[in-house]
């Protein structure tokens, strides 16, 4: 029950550190429905709007780690505010963008950089100045937030796209960003722990350039001309990060301040908590992200509608995570994870079969509900068991781990389900083809299904709905069969969800 002696000054700090919440998470979404029009907008290509969005993210999950230990050195509400002035500097060069190359310093770079300075100060802050069940209701609220941003980022972006210009979106954000500023005073400041000389330079560059090489190479997933480049990348990626921990320990044997700690790995429920949260986060950007490239693609609907469509798995997460808190005074935290994601694996299982020229907007929203339950519930109790796993003084490492995870689970996811997409299309065409085209032979069809599948991408499917011809009923089955396959690689990730949650412990009050 949430402690009816906080003061509305209280309340009023989380109110300001969620709309830092909303204000990033947004931005990783809401850009997406606009691409066409930023590419006339900005005299540019397809492919370079692609990679300043994918940067946005990207920027984001390589300097996470590095903008915890700042406000170690600085205090929290300084790191915090100095992230939303250059997140707004970064927001109103977006505004005004003139080109593409405005837009990937303004959004990408500095927008970016904000983030990663907020995103930890704003999680240490909620830690700080709460307690108990008022602090998983304060976390419910702060991911609620920004998983409700990310959610409605489509519709946000439509809506602004179609009917104004996508410039709108990013002046909001500026008006947003002033009004945190304003209120940031109420924030109380911390006492900084570290000095500058004891920042591990080496350190950061070693996992910043980890997660940049594990992130790309998921992205070299896209596209059937990068795969070669997958291994590398994140082997290479893999074993920075394995220099990056033994570093780490390094500066630790020697008693230097080391840009993470470690050891907090050490502790069972922080492990378990981080690796959850990104399988979290994987499932939650591939929903967001196969669902609107069906509605648009297939059913013809607008970016304004699509957005509609997800609307009750925005409210369905919205909803559990106000309710989160009070759910645990009844059921263990394990067990009431493992059913937020069982409840997230039956919404993805009848996902599965919903999906052909036939599909209406009335047959995805049961399976989006149980995904929303799932997201809405597991987000701020395993934030909270992150959180608490570790002292006071360790504070900073878990905010630095959560947002990295965090950031790292939505980059990573959307990729890897766009890939299940990609394969479950050329085994689905490959099939229908050398069934109704049986004079083709296996060798042709191998040497023109690349092709085909490009094609089938570029062409209007919508078309083709209320066609009668064996064209449309192998594409058909072809979009129906890859939307199982993928929906089937997110109940895969969702059951991972709840065999890890079975061992974390029993949390002591």
């Amino acid at each position: 029950m949430v402690n009816t002696n906080k003061t509305d000054k209280s309340w009023l700090i989380l109110i300001v550190l969620s709309l830092s919440a909303f204000i990033i998470a947004i931005d990783s979404t809401f850009m997406n429905v606009a691409i066409s029009t930023l590419v006339v907008d900005l005299n540019t290509q397809l492919s370079v709007i692609q990679g300043i969005i994918a940067v946005y993210t990207l920027t984001m999950a390589c300097l996470m780690l590095f903008g915890s230990k700042v406000m170690d050195i600085i205090g929290r509400k300084k790191a915090f505010v100095v992230g939303v002035i250059i997140y707004a500097i970064g927001t109103a060069i977006a505004t005004i963008s003139t080109n593409a190359a405005m837009l990937l310093i303004g959004w990408s770079i500095l927008e970016g950089i904000g983030a990663a300075l907020m995103m930890p100060a704003t999680a240490a802050i909620i830690t700080s100045k709460y307690e108990g069940q008022d602090r998983i209701f304060a976390l419910g609220v702060w991911g609620a937030v920004g998983a409700m941003a990310a959610a409605i980022g489509p519709l946000f972006g439509g809506f602004l796209t179609t009917f104004f210009s996508w410039r709108y979106g990013f002046g909001i954000e500026v008006i947003i960003a002033i009004i945190i500023l304003i209120y940031s005073r109420k924030i109380t400041e911390s006492t900084p722990r570290l000095k500058w000389k004891d920042l591990d330079v080496i350190g950061a560059l070693l996992a910043g350039v980890g997660f940049l090489l594990i992130v790309l190479g998921t992205l070299y997933l896209n596209s059937l001309s990068t795969w070669p480049q997958v291994a590398g990348a994140v082997g290479t990626g893999l074993i920075i990060l394995a220099l990056f921990f033994f570093w780490q320990k390094r500066r630790i044997n020697k008693s230097k301040e080391p840009l993470l700690d470690v050891s907090v790995f050490k502790d069972r429920n922080f492990t378990l908590g981080t690796i959850n949260i990104i399988v979290l986060n994987l499932g939650m950007a591939g929903a967001l992200f196969i669902i609107p490239v069906f509605l648009q693609t297939v059913t013809g609907l607008n970016a304004f509608s699509t957005g509609l469509t997800i609307m009750p798995m925005t409210i369905a997460i919205l909803l559990f995570a106000f309710t989160a808190n009070k759910i645990t005074n009844h059921i263990r935290v394990n067990y009431l994870i493992a059913i937020s994601f069982i409840s997230a694996l039956i919404g993805a299982l009848l996902l599965s079969n919903v999906f052909s020229f036939d599909t209406t907007a009335s047959d995805i929203i049961p399976g989006l509900v149980l995904i929303g339950i799932g997201i809405g519930l597991a987000n701020p109790l395993l934030s909270d068991i992150i959180v608490s796993s570790v002292k006071s003084d360790k504070q900073s490492d878990a905010s630095g781990v959560l947002n990295t995870g965090t950031n790292l689970g939505k980059s990573i996811g959307t990729a890897l389900i766009g890939v299940i997409l990609l394969v479950g299309t050329f085994s689905a065409l490959y099939v229908e083809i050398d069934k109704n085209y049986p004079q083709l032979g296996d060798q042709q069809i191998k040497d023109n299904i690349t092709g085909w599948v490009l094609k089938l991408k570029t062409t209007d499917l919508t078309v083709l709905r209320t066609e009668q011809t064996l064209a449309a009923e192998i594409v058909n089955n072809t979009i129906a069969k890859a939307m199982n396959q993928a929906f089937m690689g997110l109940s895969l990730i969702f059951l991972l969800g709840i065999i890890l949650s079975l061992f974390i412990r029993k949390k002591e009050n």
